[in-house]
């Protein structure tokens, strides 16, 4: 692996490992392995151990489905629908028109969340979001009822996060949904070696579409504008989902820089370590990071930076073939 490269997956890695269902990976990485047979050396391996994970993801969302009445047990039985429909969607756009590893997903990742919808409103009506909604909260005071309960100053942030968890659910999701993906094409790739798909590029080059700022303008927009409470929900759970991709831009940014100027990426990671352990990126990282990675959109930093380079590269050229 060489120097840059593990940073491919480490995007991903981050946002799967926070409570994500692990048949958001699983069921996606299985369904590639088996349309996207391994080279012969392989296949004795890569078709059983596709046929283990899709089992094991299937087994995970049978047992998490939640049968139960009321609003019991809906959300899992929702999210069990919608990773299966994400999951024929991402696979289906790849086979048929294959594209950019994120593009696909963020396609397969809305069309996941349409579809869903469209079976809630059938089946459970109107009225099943709250329901969903008061799943979610619960969910979310159990988890930090845990977790006062061993840290006993977190209690300050126990309404906050609830009350957050319980309206940002569905872009929570959708984070978790793309981390999945990508982490399932990357090992796909890596298993398979074959002509599906190219493997997921390189962090220090991640960039998302310009349209993706109206995602921050729709939630800066809810936040301050008097809307409904539904049009509330929907900007707020859209800037989530621009505001994390727009994050992890601004982190491409830094890496491009800081291997430009020498910093080693032990150096970024003990940084960022000891930010995490000062709680320092809720009050300054973060937001500096998405601020980063939105006004890049009409900067382009890592365009500047690499012309830059190139013109003082070009200026020791000229410099050398003097003397």
């Amino acid at each position: 692996m060489t120097k840059q490269s593990w940073w491919r997956p480490l995007f991903a890695l981050i946002a799967f490992v926070l409570w994500a269902h692990p048949s958001l990976m699983g069921l996606p990485l299985a369904t590639l392995l088996i349309v996207a047979p391994a080279p012969p050396e392989r296949a004795r391996w890569a078709v059983p151990l596709a046929g283990v994970i899709g089992a094991l993801s299937l087994a995970l969302l049978f047992v998490g489905d939640g049968t139960g009445g009321g609003g019991e047990g809906r959300l899992a039985a929702v999210t069990s629908a919608y990773i299966v429909l994400t999951t024929a969607a991402f696979v289906a756009v790849m086979l048929l028109r294959p594209g950019p590893m994120l593009r696909q997903a963020l396609r397969a990742t809305a069309a996941g969340f349409l579809v869903t919808a469209v079976m809630i409103e059938v089946l459970w009506g109107t009225e099943a979001w709250r329901a969903l909604a008061w799943e979610a909260t619960r969910q979310a005071s159990l988890t930090m009822r845990f977790v006062v309960e061993r840290a006993p100053d977190a209690f300050m942030l126990y309404e906050p996060i609830v009350r957050f968890a319980s309206v940002t659910w569905p872009g929570v999701l959708a984070l978790q949904t793309l981390a999945g993906l990508a982490l399932a094409w990357h090992l796909h790739v890596r298993i398979t070696t074959s002509a599906l798909g190219s493997p997921v590029g390189r962090f220090r080059d991640f960039c998302i579409g310009d349209a993706w700022v109206w995602g921050i303008v729709a939630w800066l927009g809810v936040l301050i504008l008097p809307v409904s409470s539904a049009l509330h929900v929907a900007g707020t759970n859209v800037g989530i989902v621009a505001g994390a991709l727009y994050v992890l831009r601004g982190a491409a940014i830094v890496i491009t820089f800081a291997d430009a100027f020498g910093i080693s990426a032990t150096a970024l990671a003990i940084v960022a370590a000891t930010a995490a352990a000062l709680a320092v990126p809720l009050l300054f990282v973060l937001p500096g990071l998405c601020t980063l990675g939105i006004t890049d959109t009409w900067y382009h930093y890592r365009r500047r930076l690499a012309a830059a380079r190139g013109g003082q590269r070009g200026q020791r050229g000229s410099q050398s073939n003097q003397t």
